[in-house]
């Protein structure tokens, strides 16, 4: 898959060696980190996507772009090609699922990305998001009403020079719309940065890694499935903790609850059929120039903005 094929280690731990503790500790660190960015940057697609409808800003849609442009460098850089485990489905399942997934985003009030940043906040609701997605997930491949696709490698377009070009163009643009007066614009800035260096060495330590697959290898691969969802988790509430000073836990009401798993249900709908979350669109499907991530993530944002703009919503930033 990748030139760091030989370092990646066994994560069943058939053979519990050091070089597999290793990895393990690699992907621990890693998912915290992505954990903290998450949390710190306090950004996901639905809380960008109000931003952009319901208060007309458009700048934290911009970064989420730069996040993939930060993808694209890393994969760049290091030679590597983005990957997926299954390739893009026909447009018919693509577009169900991209809507599914914008429905179930809307429901629950954040993304894969805000829930990982809601649940340091001591939301624990958030937590039956991944709950929802595992269970479509799980029982989906003992249906086997879906025809399996083949792995796909894609190819990144241009060079170094060119995605250094355009990450520069996307940040001065966002500047620019924020007209200087945006408080976070540097700590958006290295969070995107952060968020796209870990997703894509988590994707060369863990292959095949995304966040919505980290829920559904639990089973599979349970040790480094377990190990990065609760890195992330771990490194949200870390983040949480040092900008409040304290951990908050807010306590689930049942309402919370049915909302987040019908929500996280939705989600993994729609990442069966797509297939992937809004996270393997934006760092893998988007750097690897893939139209349908193109034409699938405008949707998604199309459908968040018509359902904000019709029913509202409280989706919004914490820092």
């Amino acid at each position: 898959m990748n030139a760091f094929s030989d370092i990646i280690p066994d994560l069943t731990f058939a053979g519990a060696s050091g070089a597999d503790w290793l990895g393990i500790g690699l992907i621990a660190i890693l998912s915290f980190a992505l954990g903290f960015a998450l949390n710190r940057g306090s950004i996901c697609t639905v809380i960008a996507t109000a931003d952009l409808v319901a208060r007309k800003r458009p700048a934290r849609s911009i970064a989420l772009l730069e996040s993939a442009l930060w993808a694209s460098l890393v994969y760049a850089l290091l030679n590597i090609s983005p990957f997926m485990s299954e390739g893009w489905r026909p447009v018919g399942y693509l577009a169900a699922g991209t809507v599914l997934f914008a429905l179930g985003s809307y429901v629950n009030g954040a993304c894969v990305f805000g829930s990982v940043g809601h649940f340091g906040n001591g939301e624990i609701e958030f937590a039956l998001v991944f709950v929802g997605i595992f269970i479509v997930t799980y029982i989906e491949p003992l249906t086997k009403l879906l025809p399996v696709q083949p792995p796909l490698s894609m190819s990144l377009p241009g060079g170094i020079l060119p995605l250094v070009g355009i990450l520069a163009f996307l940040a001065l643009a966002r500047y620019a719309v924020s007209r200087g007066r945006e408080k976070n614009f540097w700590l958006l800035s290295v969070t995107m940065a952060a968020v796209g260096l870990t997703f894509v060495l988590l994707a060369i330590f863990t292959p095949l890694f995304s966040i919505t697959a980290s829920i559904e290898t639990i089973v599979s691969v349970p040790v480094a499935g377990a190990v990065t969802i609760a890195g992330m988790a771990l490194g949200s509430i870390t983040s949480a903790a040092l900008r409040e000073h304290r951990v908050l836990i807010k306590w689930p009401t049942w309402q919370g609850v049915m909302r987040h798993l019908a929500g996280g249900m939705l989600m993994g709908l729609g990442a069966i059929l797509i297939p992937g979350g809004n996270d393997t669109l934006l760092l893998v499907g988007l750097p690897g120039a893939a139209w349908q991530a193109f034409v699938s993530y405008a949707l998604l944002v199309a459908v968040l903005a018509a359902l904000i703009a019709v029913f509202g919503t409280r989706a919004r930033a914490w820092t």
